[in-house]
């Protein structure tokens, strides 16, 4: 358990080492709640675009000029929105990444979950 604790810090450390030229993007805001913790990142929430297509998204995305990434529910919900939008940002020639790793390490399905299996990094 120790080994996989200092990945996963050593991952967010990663990740807020390139956080200035990033753009997060996240499916809601009990998500960014659970990441406004451990990343200094500008986050984009998915659930604040009612109304507009994921295509629409990607566009205003991809006229951002930073690294898009994609931190989303590793459900079939959010597995899907990934897919779509990194098609989307793929046909615009965006750049972006979909990052996995970090729920894969902190063994979280979800990124709102990410507050209670990060504890012991932030004590």
């Amino acid at each position: 358990m120790l080994k996989n604790i200092d990945a996963l810090a050593k991952h967010i450390q990663a990740l807020n080492n390139k956080a200035s030229d990033c753009l997060f993007v996240v499916e809601g805001q009990n998500d960014a709640f659970a990441l406004e913790h451990l990343l200094k990142a500008e986050l984009f929430i998915l659930n604040k675009t009612k109304g507009r297509s994921l295509h629409e998204v990607a566009e205003h995305l991809a006229q951002k000029k930073k690294m898009i990434i994609l931190l989303l529910d590793a459900d079939s919900k959010g597995k899907e929105l990934s897919d779509k939008l990194a098609h989307s940002l793929q046909s615009l020639g965006a750049k972006f990444k979909k990052e996995t790793k970090l729920l894969k390490l902190a063994r979280v399905r979800t990124v709102e979950s990410l507050t209670s299996a990060t504890q012991e990094l932030l004590c």
